[in-house]
């Protein structure tokens, strides 16, 4: 009798033929050139509590689609920003949330007498005092030049280039010594992107607001392979502190700005994760202000429903977060618009295209 075959054993013998374990080399990969520090328990330091903590303000930002066929996509993007001292939330400011619909219209041109497909951005606000919050379409215009035709970054930059607006916003409410916290990384994927976060980072630097970021997660490796804060993790088994930072790299690669470290934010911490300092300001730090703002993220980071993690980025995300129930009333709303409107085609154009969507409803 042939022998079953058993595919998910077979691919876990070959997982684990292919992740045998090679020599640590605990330095983090980077490009050529970037300065990348060793990954050692002598180079922990250790993170001091503070009683005067800095405000600090979290940008988030989310997106969904809304209704999408074959010539445009239809977007829902919510931006948010909120300012803490350490466990406390301060006053509540306008214009804190920012919504706007993106239609995002596939277009067919000749272009030297070939056929090619370009993109057109139109933004509406969810109010009119949301306006000046919005990136420029034709920023968004040029930045889709740079991106294939099929790539999911176009519906994203509408969101993307507004958490930079907003963050810029959020600088009017901070003041020198205070922090500003992004969610993510302050890498920029295109001129346009890198046009709009340059422009925070000088009116930051001016006014002596430190830019940062944190990333719940990184692909990040070390030399010999290895996922970058599970080495850390296992390293920091041999420090004594509490909590702690560990620089890792100057600035991965020419599109990364940021100073990479590891950070612990809490004692009973699960998890450590990727923290940024903009280059530019980290580089004129001592370890006085270093420990100012991770002291002050750190009084933020005792949140039971996420211990270690700045609860202010946990607020960000619930305000940001763009839902199922969101996307399906937005749905609605707009197939009945179209319907007084007689664009019974349009939605035609719409299920055609959700057709495979609908499949899998069925068949789940």
């Amino acid at each position: 009798m042939q022998k079953r075959p058993d595919p998910l054993g077979d691919l876990i013998k070959n997982l684990n033929k292919t992740m045998a374990e090679l020599p640590h080399d605990d330095v983090a990969m980077s490009s050529e050139g970037r300065e990348a520090y060793k990954l050692e328990p002598s180079n922990f330091v250790e993170i001091q509590k503070t009683d005067a903590p800095r405000k600090i303000a979290f940008i988030d930002g989310g997106n969904g689609t809304i209704a999408s066929s074959p010539n445009f996509v239809i977007s829902f993007n919510r931006i948010y920003y909120c300012i803490f001292r350490g466990k406390k939330k301060l006053h509540t400011l306008p214009d804190l949330r920012v919504q706007f619909f993106s239609q995002m219209h596939r277009v067919v041109k000749s272009i030297s007498g070939q056929n090619k497909i370009t993109y057109n951005a139109t933004l509406f606000p969810y109010d009119i005092s949301h306006k000046r919050y919005l990136p420029d379409v034709a920023d968004i215009n040029k930045g889709v030049k740079s991106v294939a035709t099929d790539d999911s970054r176009i519906y994203t930059l509408p969101r993307s280039l507004g958490e930079w607006r907003l963050a810029l916003k959020s600088l009017d409410s901070l003041d020198s010594g205070d922090v500003l916290v992004m969610d993510g990384s302050l890498t920029t994927i295109s001129s346009i992107e890198r046009k709009y976060a340059d422009i925070l980072f000088e009116k930051a630097q001016r006014k002596d607001v430190t830019v940062c970021a944190i990333s719940k997660t990184t692909r990040l490796l070390t030399k010999s392979g290895e996922p970058l804060l599970n080495r850390i993790n296992e390293i920091s088994k041999k420090v004594k502190h509490d909590m702690w930072r560990l620089d890792v790299v100057k600035g991965l690669s020419p599109h990364d700005p940021g100073f990479v470290m590891a950070i612990k934010l809490h004692p009973q911490a699960r998890f450590s994760f990727r923290f940024e300092i903009l280059q530019k300001q980290y580089e004129k730090m001592d370890d006085t202000r270093i420990n100012d703002i991770l002291s002050g993220l750190a009084a933020n980071s005792d949140d039971m429903s996420f211990l270690g993690y700045p609860y202010g980025l946990v607020d960000a995300d619930r305000f940001a977060q763009v839902r199922n129930n969101d996307i399906q009333m937005y749905c609605g709303l707009l197939e009945s618009k179209m319907r007084t409107s007689l664009l019974s085609k349009m939605i035609k154009n719409i299920r055609g295209f959700q057709a495979h969507d609908r499949l899998n409803e069925v068949t789940s």
